[in-house]
């Protein structure tokens, strides 16, 4: 048994299982942060930098997934963690 691998499956499955449970949580995460600042600046609240809201009103969040393509990456870890876990009971 390596103790190593079992700990890093265990971790990568911790990780990875609210991915393909929630993947919504974390999708509009980043939507919500924009529109949340975005109603502060229409309510009158100052720019932290030079042209913030033209931003935000401009772009999307820089790193906004589907909840698809979260979905997808947890069942990697989960598949990831598995394995690190088969190989830490086989050694």
């Amino acid at each position: 048994m390596d103790g190593l691998m079992i700990g890093l499956g265990i971790t990568i499955l911790a990780l990875a299982i609210p991915a393909i449970i929630r993947p919504e949580s974390l999708h509009k995460e980043s939507l919500r942060n924009r529109n949340r600042r975005l109603e502060e600046l229409r309510n009158g609240a100052p720019e932290r930098y030079f042209e913030e809201q033209r931003e935000l009103e401009a772009y999307r969040p820089r790193f906004d997934p589907s909840s698809r393509t979260i979905r997808a990456l947890g069942f990697v870890g989960v598949t990831l963690g598995v394995l690190s876990l088969f190989q830490g009971i086989s050694q």
